[in-house]
């Protein structure tokens, strides 16, 4: 049950992260309006780099109060692997909203900023999904087959939107960011997917293939893996403060030079060994969470 400070505690996180979207967000719309109606590619960038330093703004805010108010303990290893102002990929394993705010407070200002692929239905949320396009995140657009089957135009047409939404980002380093899993873990997820990890969901290899094929400066897999003292993830569990200890675990990998290509979406079988690298990648992701878990 909650505390009466805790929620006390909840609403305040609540009312200083609405308010600190809010005004940074008057800050960066318009220049993401302006942004958009340049027509120079190298003058867009320029603004996307003002655009990404609000984005700090906020993230710096956020761990700030969460630091303040919450006082967790957070136990990092690796953070010698969040160096350099390259092109990087980067995943985690997924349980929580609270995951984002994580990943973002350990890699700020340390990386290229976290490009999140994003559903496209999301950029109608008010406020926030015209930051999200102002910063360039990746809008990710699917067709299910059954609608392909109906209209078979739409065949192929989300791969080119988001090669077209990614084809500006060798002008300059970002972390395009992806959550493998897809979904956020839940015991109920695990076992309708019969998941042979103890503690993730299978990870599914398309947002991850889609960013290497279109972005050939990639080298490197940034892999972070999160582990919270709680059964709790609910996101206003988070708010209230109630998730103390995380500890997290961050490398770096090297990723096969053969995955480097566009032909990563359009051969079967270079995309079937890219998905069992990744599995690979999930089987030690899955012994560290084993070997590192808080006793609950």
């Amino acid at each position: 049950m909650i505390k009466l400070k805790n929620i006390l505690v909840g609403i305040l996180s609540a009312l200083i992260l609405v308010n600190n979207t809010l005004v940074l967000a008057v800050l960066m719309i318009p220049l993401g309006v302006i942004k958009f109606l340049i027509p120079l590619k190298t003058l867009r960038a320029s603004f996307t780099k003002i655009i990404i330093k609000i984005g700090e703004l906020w993230i710096s805010i956020n761990s700030s109060w969460v630091i303040y108010l919450h006082k967790p303990h957070i136990e990092i290893t690796g953070k010698e692997n969040l160096n350099g102002d390259s092109w990087f990929l980067s995943t985690s394993n997924h349980q929580s909203a609270a995951d984002i705010f994580i990943v973002q407070y350990i890699t700020n200002k340390k990386i290229p900023m976290l490009k999140f692929f994003i559903k496209y239905e999301l950029i109608y949320v008010p406020v926030i999904g015209i930051c999200w396009w102002a910063l360039d995140m990746p809008f990710l657009k699917r067709y299910t087959q059954k609608q392909i089957k109906k209209n078979p135009k739409l065949k192929g047409r989300d791969y080119k939107k988001m090669k077209k939404s990614l084809e500006h980002y060798s002008l300059h380093p970002v972390s395009i960011f992806s959550y493998a899993e897809g979904t956020r873990f839940t015991k109920k997820k695990h076992s309708l997917q019969k998941s042979e990890y103890a503690n993730l969901l299978k990870p599914k290899e398309g947002g991850l293939a889609i960013a290497l094929s279109n972005v050939n400066k990639i080298k490197e897999l940034i892999d972070i893996t999160i582990i919270y003292d709680s059964d709790n993830m609910g996101f206003w569990n988070y708010l209230c403060g109630n998730i103390k200890n995380i500890k997290v675990f961050i490398s770096k990998i090297e990723i096969p030079s053969k995955y480097l290509t566009e032909d990563l979406i359009t051969s079967e079988e270079l995309r079937s060994d890219f998905k069992l690298w990744l599995n690979n990648v999930w089987k030690e992701k899955d012994i560290l969470i084993s070997n590192n878990q808080f006793n609950i």
